[in-house]
């Protein structure tokens, strides 16, 4: 994580860094890793850590209190539940709940408007390779363009930056990580999760094809963190 957060140059002197949780085992082991950065890190940060409570989506408020009180008694990291919805007009009402496009489009909108309350400059995601590698090919097989989820994205609307700091972790290997710690987290909750096209990729296409070549999704990884490096790093990383 650290090597992924000094190649992008993720984090900066002074900057509050907004990271939103959810219970999954990717969101939970940032928590603990990112807190652990910042006590070594010579760049001194702010991190609010936020669940947001969704009423526009599935609700995954699952043993809410029993990870809160894991991380404000034993890791001494206080957590805000915020209670975010949307506006009655605002199209993102409609289909929510069968599209995982918008259902993520939804939640980074309400987070960007609470980087104006808190005047954070980052948001921080809990997505790992696997996840930049199936997403690559979500964008292909549904999306018909070449898109990489970057580690680090400047986005050209707003002042925020989308960063990623475990980019460069296998998503097997954070399971064994919040599993050793005994680092409480849950499965997803998502009514229509077994059907997306995300788990059809990871099933059909990434796991069969690592059976036979045991490097596929690293080697896919880093030609497009190779790409990705050459044609945005003179911009700052902005899409």
């Amino acid at each position: 994580m650290k090597k992924a957060i000094y190649d992008f140059d993720m984090i900066k002197e002074g900057e509050t860094v907004l990271l939103w949780v959810s219970w999954w085992k990717d969101s939970m082991a940032l928590w603990y890793l990112l807190n652990e950065f910042r006590k070594s890190s010579k760049a001194k940060f702010e991190i609010r850590w936020v669940y947001i409570f969704k009423e526009f989506l599935i609700d995954c408020d699952i043993q809410f209190e029993e990870k809160r009180k894991y991380y404000e008694e034993e890791l001494w990291i206080p957590l805000e539940k915020v209670n975010i919805s949307l506006p009655e007009w605002s199209k993102l009402n409609q289909w929510v709940w069968q599209s995982c496009q918008r259902c993520a489009y939804a939640r980074r909108i309400a987070m960007m408007k609470l980087c104006q309350k808190y005047w954070a400059t980052k948001i921080c995601f809990g997505h790992h390779l696997d996840d930049i590698v199936v997403t690559t090919f979500m964008n292909m097989i549904e999306g018909r363009k070449l898109k990489i989820m970057p580690p680090v994205n400047k986005m050209s609307k707003w002042d925020v930056t989308f960063i990623r700091p475990l980019a460069y972790i296998r998503e097997k290997d954070l399971l064994k990580f919040v599993q050793a710690k005994e680092i409480p987290y849950s499965w997803c909750s998502c009514p229509v999760w077994d059907n997306t096209m995300r788990n059809k990729i990871k099933k059909e296409i990434i796991w069969p094809n690592e059976k036979i070549l045991p490097k596929y999704t690293e080697n896919i990884f880093w030609s497009l963190i190779k790409d990705f490096r050459e044609k945005y790093e003179d911009c700052g990383y902005s899409m």
